[in-house]
C-alpha cells in the first residue's frame, strides 16, 4: 500500500515551518482506496512569497483544524503504507517535524517520485513536477495546492508503476531505504541539519576535527556520509559524534569557504585524500618578479589558494578572479602567448 502525499507549509527557518494544507492519498497500486484533504490552521505567519504562491492565507487559515486535531486521521492513512511525494524528503522531513511538536516519533519508509522518475525516465528535460506532468500529458490542476499536487503525483506515480512492470527498480528503491539506513545514534544529527548550501565541520567526541566539507543540500550530503560504505565515509561513520554548519547562500561561496578551512584545519581525512580528490590547483609564484597566479597539476611540495577536482572549475573561477581585481593576464598562467594583455584590450586590466 502507497501514502502519496504533497503538503503546502508557512515557509520559514527550517524545522520552523508549519503545515498549512496537506493532501494524501491512499493507492493499493491500483486504484486511489482512501483520501484525506485538510487545510491546517499552522498557528504561526505564512511567509508572504509563499501566500503569492499558493494562495494561502492567514484569513482562510483561522476556522481550520490545528495539526494535533488531525494527527490521528495522518496516522491511520498511512499505517502500514510506503509514503510517496515528489520530494519526498521534504514532506517527510515536515511531518516527523510536526509529529515530533505533540511526542510522537512518526516513521514510513518513503519513496521519491523525482528519484523514480529520473530512473524510469531519465529522457526527460525536466523532472519538476509541473513541468514534468504536462510533458507526459497529466493533467494538474490548483499547482501549489495540496490536493491538485497529490492527485497529479498519484496520476505520475501510476504511469511510472506501469512503466517498472517487473517492479524490480520500485523494489530496488525500497529497499535502498532499508539498506542504507542511518544508524540510530545518528538520527538526531541529522534531523538538526539545513537542507540549504554551506559548509559542514564533522567531529569526534573530543571536538577535533575529522573532515570539513561542501554541498548545496547539508543534510542530504551528511546522510550520503552516514550510509555510503567506501572508506572514506567507513572512517566517520566510525568516529563522528558532532556536526557543525555554516550557511552561505552560494555554492562559490562554499567552495571557498571549504578550502580555506581545509587549509587553515587540516582535518585528519581531509588530508588522506587531498591530492588524490582534487587534481588542479591555484598558487601564487613569488620566484618571478612580480608575483603570478598559476593553475596547474597539484603537487603535494606546493601551498595552494585552492584546489579542484577538475581544471575546467579552476579555470573558471581564476578569471573571475582576474576580472573582478583587474588583474593582468600576462602575469597569470591563463596567457602564455606574446602581446598584450587580453583584458588590456578590453581596458579591464590595471598592469602589474
Amino acid at each position: 500500500m502507497y501514502a502519496i502525499l504533497d503538503i503546502e507549509t508557512t515557509g520559514g527557518k527550517y524545522n520552523e515551518e508549519g503545515i498549512t494544507e496537506i493532501a494524501i492519498y491512499q493507492h493499493d497500486g491500483q486504484k486511489v482506496t482512501d483520501q484525506f484533504i485538510s487545510l491546517v490552521n499552522p498557528e504561526r505567519p505564512i511567509q508572504p512569497f509563499v501566500e503569492k504562491l499558493t494562495g494561502i492565507n492567514s484569513k482562510m487559515l483561522r476556522s481550520a483544524p490545528r495539526f494535533f486535531e488531525l494527527a490521528k486521521r495522518i496516522i491511520e492513512i498511512t499505517e502500514n503504507c510506503l509514503i510517496v511525494a515528489h520530494n519526498a524528503d521534504f514532506d517527510y522531513r515536515i511531518l516527523r517535524t510536526e509529529f515530533k511538536r505533540l511526542g510522537y516519533n512518526f516513521e514510513r519508509n518513503s519513496l521519491c517520485t523525482v528519484t523514480l522518475s529520473q530512473q524510469l525516465l531519465p529522457e526527460m528535460e525536466s523532472h519538476k513536477l509541473g513541468k514534468l506532468v504536462r510533458s507526459l500529458g497529466i493533467p494538474i490542476s490548483d499547482r501549489h495546492r495540496a490536493q491538485g499536487d497529490a492527485m497529479a503525483t498519484v496520476k505520475l506515480f501510476e504511469l511510472l508503476l506501469e512503466k517498472d512492470s517487473s517492479k524490480e527498480i520500485l523494489k530496488s528503491q525500497i529497499k535502498a531505504l532499508h539498506v542504507n539506513q542511518v544508524a540510530s545514534k545518528y538520527l538526531a544529527i541529522i534531523e538538526e541539519l539545513p537542507t540549504t548550501t554551506g559548509v559542514y565541520y564533522l567531529h569526534n567526541a573530543v571536538g577535533d576535527l575529522l573532515y570539513i566539507g561542501k554541498s548545496k543540500n547539508i543534510q542530504q550530503r551528511v546522510r550520503t556520509h552516514l550510509t555510503a560504505t567506501d572508506r572514506k565515509s567507513q572512517k566517520i561513520q566510525k568516529k563522528l559524534h558532532k556536526v557543525n554548519f555554516e550557511n552561505t547562500g552560494s555554492e562559490l561561496i562554499a567552495l571557498l569557504k571549504e578550502q580555506l578551512e581545509i587549509k587553515k584545519n587540516q582535518p585528519k581525512i581531509n588530508k588522506d585524500g587531498r591530492y588524490r580528490l582534487y587534481p588542479m590547483g591555484i598558487r601564487i609564484d613569488k620566484t618571478t618578479p612580480y608575483h603570478q597566479l598559476v593553475l596547474e597539476q597539484v603537487r603535494s611540495k606546493e601551498d595552494y589558494l585552492v584546489v579542484f577536482k577538475n581544471g575546467r572549475v579552476a579555470k573558471h573561477l581564476m578569471l573571475r578572479w582576474m576580472e573582478t581585481h583587474a588583474l593582468c593576464h600576462k602575469h597569470s598562467s591563463l596567457q602564455e602567448s606574446d602581446g598584450a594583455c587580453y583584458a588590456y584590450k578590453n581596458d579591464n586590466c590595471k598592469g602589474a
